[in-house]
């Protein structure tokens, strides 16, 4: 059993089929690159696991903790960062982590302490203590990687972390997301950029139409298609998917 682990899961908007029955596992410890198109069941997979969008159908765990029927239990182990989130603008990093720290249950002492340690692994020290507002978006995504990792999580949830960010920004954020991993802990992104995927990804998942399509390491996937890289892979695969 995987960390994350997805049988036929299933997604229903109207007459819209979002999640078509979608299989998929992520072991402990991979950076797992969840790829595809806008709309091909992403940032819905995702929202399934944290509890903010409820399953047609199908079943879904967490270390092995069912996250349909027992989400509040199984969500104490997962760390999410949305696609797009609203932050006050007004206060600090440092006060909004703070109050998400204790949020999740946690003392003063250890938050201040965990946002010393999360701050410098992800290069935010200096902004700690500016407004919000006058930070760029490259440091908002920052605070973003900081709030789903403040309680210290075995499962990190990125969707899209990667986008509208300068290519420093980018680098920055990848290389974070690969530290973690090799830390022990389980990282699952959805992107559509497969470069970055080919930087960092253990595992590759192509998702479109709300199923999976194909699923391999980079390399693997470059060799069965004959590709030169995971661009033309998903262009060959999407065209039979």
């Amino acid at each position: 059993m995987g960390a994350i682990d997805i049988r036929g899961l299933k997604k229903d908007y109207k007459d819209v089929q979002a999640l078509r029955g979608l299989d998929l596992s992520v072991e402990a410890g991979q950076v797992y690159g969840f790829c595809g198109p806008n709309g091909a069941g992403k940032s819905t997979t995702l929202k399934i696991l944290v509890g903010l969008v409820f399953a047609t159908g199908g079943e879904a765990s967490l270390k092995g903790i069912d996250a349909i029927n027992n989400g509040v239990e199984a969500r104490k182990h997962i760390g999410y960062l949305p696609e797009s989130y609203g932050m006050p603008n007004s206060d600090t990093p440092r006060k909004f982590l703070t109050y998400m720290g204790i949020l999740s249950g946690m003392s003063k002492d250890v938050v201040s302490k965990r946002i010393e340690e999360i701050a410098k692994e992800i290069n935010l020290t200096d902004n700690l203590d500016r407004k919000i507002k006058t930070l760029s978006k490259g440091n908002k995504q920052r605070i973003g990687i900081a709030q789903a990792l403040i309680h210290d999580p075995d499962i990190l949830l990125f969707d899209e972390p990667t986008t509208g960010l300068d290519p420093l920004g980018r680098n920055e954020v990848l290389d974070a997301m690969k530290a973690f991993a090799n830390r022990g802990k389980t990282v699952l992104f959805s992107t559509h950029i497969l470069s970055d995927v080919e930087k960092i990804c253990d595992t590759v998942g192509i998702i479109h139409n709300g199923l999976l399509i194909e699923q391999g390491s980079p390399e693997e996937l470059r060799k069965k298609h004959g590709a030169k890289d995971l661009d033309e892979v998903f262009l060959k695969v999407a065209k039979h998917g």
